[in-house]
């Protein structure tokens, strides 16, 4: 590369820096940023303004927010108790999952599944833990696929939905 090549490129650097100054800074000043933070079990509400060098607090009490396990369980649409979906069967065995449900959360998930050959259950012994983290993580049957068992969880998925249904019912 040559000299004047790579002062081109310094120049162009430094300009989309300066750039990205000016826009991030509003033209050199500081940005105000508000955050607000809600604490429900006190029902106060704490907002903080940053200006420049200048921060400004202010705290808002309002009425106490509570929650029931009724509540919980009709917010979710899930009824408690554990629900077994039905048998999904696929080319390399069958997947049934038992959801139980506490609050109007699904608190745990568990899969029985069996397998046409011992390549299928290594997949399944790996994919399982994968699948049930997700569930927990989306309170749902809204999760993705593990990546080379692709028919563990398509049925893993089809057998959870049909707890998850017996749940909302």
């Amino acid at each position: 590369m040559s000299t004047r090549a790579k002062i081109a490129s310094a120049v162009a650097s430094v300009g989309v820096l300066a750039l990205g100054w000016q826009v991030g800074t509003a033209n050199g000043q500081a940005l105000a940023t508000t955050q607000t933070t809600m604490t429900t079990g006190t029902g106060n509400t704490t907002t903080t303004t940053t200006t420049g060098n200048t921060t400004t607090t202010g705290t808002t009490t309002t009425k106490e927010a509570s929650t029931t396990t009724a509540a919980a369980a009709s917010a979710s649409g899930l009824t408690d108790g554990t629900f077994t979906g039905t048998t999904a069967t696929n080319r390399y065995g069958s997947v049934t999952v038992t959801v139980t449900v506490a609050s109007g959360r699904i608190t745990n998930v568990t899969a029985a599944t069996t397998a046409t050959d011992d390549h299928s259950a290594q997949i399944n012994t790996r994919t399982v833990p994968v699948l049930k983290s997700e569930v927990l993580a989306a309170q749902s049957a809204s999760i993705s696929t593990v990546s080379g068992a692709t028919y563990t969880s398509k049925a893993y998925v089809t057998s959870l939905q049909s707890a998850l249904d017996q749940a909302a019912a």
